[in-house]
């Protein structure tokens, strides 16, 4: 299996895809799939939109919303719509009309950067539902989100950046109410009007996947993961084992895993145990995932640790 943490840059074998259940839930990729290991980061020229604010507050890096142009509707089209995050979804109401999935297509989401003259339209070109990678879960939303370039080939330029050039490939999920500091790894949630764009491939597009997001229906009765169950799983996909926010992975790492609940397991043989996982990081480390690691904390062997003490437990495969 192809379970990449950090991405994956090889193609996968017949073996790997095994009755085309990977492939098939990836979006039918015969290399390694777009969520597993494709984009990396969301951004518009420069302009870092990794998370927004849906009441028009500015982030981080001065890029904010200012409006929203629904698809041609007719009288509808004259309407005001806003935009907000719902279960991992995006959706625009207007009164009693809500629109979402492909009814967003041909939508626009304006944005603007202190200091630019204009804002920039972003259009929503696509949208696609894909299997979660936790059993008995719901589809995924993911979406193409383009921006015009007039230096590019199509003249438009997806907003997901990384190894993957397709300008039309489906490559954000959204996450609401919460955001992730990029340097510490660590979750910043109860951010009830914040989104965050996750690209295919990043850490936070994993955990959505996993039915680990803030809006997931994690337990089957419509509550999500705790905080404590999520922190654990984003220190896990980044190999932030001391709990600092330093990664030991890299892209091509492989890596298995298994999740307390027994929702989220690799199939095939695991291979030797990397470490069992909380939300400081590590609990004990048995075997680096990339061999001869230098980690900056000493942690314990994992022969008295298990899935009782923590929430994931990873494997290295053939270690």
């Amino acid at each position: 299996m192809c379970l990449f943490a950090g991405g994956c840059d090889e193609p996968l074998t017949d073996e790997d895809l095994g009755d085309d259940a990977v492939a098939l839930r990836d979006g039918g990729s015969t290399t390694c799939p777009v969520w597993r290991c494709g984009f990396n980061s969301a951004e518009v020229n420069g302009r870092a939109i990794r998370e927004l604010n849906l009441d028009g507050v500015a982030n981080g890096e001065g890029v904010r919303i200012v409006g929203f142009v629904p698809p041609p509707l007719g009288l509808l089209s004259l309407q005001k719509f806003d935009i907000a995050v719902e279960k991992g979804a995006l959706v625009a109401r207007s009164g009693t009309t809500t629109l979402r999935g492909n009814q967003l297509i041909g939508s626009i989401i304006l944005v603007h950067q202190q200091g630019s003259l204009l804002p920039l339209p972003i259009t929503v070109l696509g949208h696609q539902k894909i299997d979660s990678w936790a059993a008995g879960a719901p589809q995924v939303s993911t979406y193409t989100l383009v921006y015009p370039d007039l230096n590019a080939l199509l003249g438009m330029r997806n907003v997901c950046t990384g190894d993957l050039l397709d300008v039309l490939t489906s490559a954000v999920t959204v996450i609401g109410g919460e955001t992730y500091d990029l340097e510490t790894k660590s979750i910043q949630p109860g951010k009830s009007r914040w989104l965050t764009l996750a690209c295919a491939g990043s850490a936070a597009a994993k955990l959505q996947l996993m039915n680990y997001g803030p809006q997931s229906d994690f337990d089957g009765a419509g509550h999500p993961a705790s905080l404590a169950q999520r922190q654990a799983t984003l220190r896990m996909i980044t190999a932030d084992y001391c709990g600092t926010g330093h990664s030991y992975t890299q892209n091509g790492t492989p890596l298995h895993w298994e999740n307390a609940a027994g929702t989220v397991v690799s199939s095939g043989e695991m291979g030797a145990v990397e470490a069992v996982w909380s939300a400081s990081g590590a609990l004990c480390l048995e075997a680096p995932r990339i061999a001869g690691a230098n980690v900056a904390c000493n942690l314990p062997a994992c022969d008295d640790y298990s899935l009782a003490e923590g929430e994931w437990v990873t494997y290295v495969p053939g270690a």
